[in-house]
């Protein structure tokens, strides 16, 4: 087991990178990046994945490629993860150690079933264009996959979890009152709030919290592009507290449902095409057209090498870490 570990939940673009390098800034606090790989191969009946087979999806994996660790083979499966943290937080030699996750989290209680939450939630009419302008989405309808998918299962987990075990943050608060905001969350796990939470900006890609980034939807999307939006999410608006805009929503039948997702897959690959080169993006659809996985897995490490070059510097180089036992 790993003592005082809290576990970061958040669909991608909702502000948990911002908040995770804040909580890695305080002295007292270790926290590692997007921590999926360490438990998505756990069962749905909760059987731990073959060490044989974990150590191949570590290997292929993009977040484990970046995250500084390294595989000890000597170690079983449930060491192994354990050791990932451990050796975080003595690195750092802090007393609280947690770990980011958009899915999957879920699994996490079968490791660690006392790990405290925090759920952070941002407006998904905000998200949805923060994930197309990463390339990870074609249009604001599919823009919101992966923030209902997360939403989804935090509303399927919540009911399990004792409530003095959950915090839930907004990222409104988080970037409008950032100081009342982290001694909250600093409370909340057990430090008190300093004002080193902020130095992340002195060797990160990212900057102080900007206001303008909440609520942006408002000046940026058309009004199409919110109906759309607000007929995806329903309900989720009037449940987690956000003023819907007034417009009516959009009636999506089946055929516009089908130009959406060509539309998705067109958008993300031209993306794609574009952060990665054609050449990589091509063998890449021809390899997993062909099912070639020694090529896919050459060619996923050269994905992996291009976007350690090209990606926002999302951690300080201090921050950097290996297993131990």
């Amino acid at each position: 087991m790993v003592a005082n570990l809290t576990l970061l939940v958040g669909a991608e673009q909702s502000g948990t990178t911002l908040l995770r390098l804040m909580l890695d800034s305080h002295p007292e606090i270790a926290f590692a990046e997007e921590f999926e790989y360490a438990v998505a191969p756990i069962a749905t009946d909760g059987t731990f994945p073959d060490i044989e087979d974990f150590h191949r999806h570590l290997r292929q994996s993009r977040s484990f490629s970046t995250s500084g660790f390294e595989i000890d083979p000597s170690l079983d499966y449930v060491s192994l993860v354990n050791g990932f943290l451990r050796s975080r937080r003595h690195r750092k030699n802090t007393p609280a150690v947690g770990a980011t996750m958009h899915t999957d989290f879920t699994k996490a209680l079968r490791l660690w079933p006392d790990l405290k939450l925090i759920h952070l939630i941002r407006d998904p009419r905000d998200v949805a264009p923060a994930r197309m302008a990463e390339g990870l989405a074609g249009n604001v309808w599919h823009g919101l996959d992966a923030w209902l998918a997360t939403e989804g299962e935090w509303q399927r987990l919540e009911p399990r979890i004792d409530p003095h075990r959950i915090l839930t943050v907004r990222f409104d608060d988080l970037i409008r009152d950032f100081e009342s905001t982290l001694d909250g969350i600093c409370r909340y796990i057990g430090v008190d709030y300093t004002a080193q939470m902020l130095d992340y900006t002195r060797d990160t890609d990212y900057q102080e919290p900007n206001t303008h980034v909440a609520g942006d939807w408002r000046d940026s999307m058309s009004v199409r592009e919110v109906r759309l939006m607000e007929a995806r999410v329903g309900g989720h608006l009037a449940r987690l507290g956000f003023e819907p805009s007034g417009l009516d929503p959009l009636v999506v039948g089946g055929q516009q449902e089908s130009v959406l997702r060509w539309q998705d897959r067109a958008g993300r690959l031209i993306h794609r095409a574009e952060y990665f080169g054609l050449r990589l993006t091509v063998a890449d659809l021809l390899a997993r057209g062909l099912n070639n996985q020694p090529l896919q897995q050459t060619l996923q490490d050269r994905f992996n090498q291009t976007e350690r070059a090209l990606r926002k510097k999302s951690w300080s180089d201090n921050a950097k870490y290996r297993t131990s036992r």
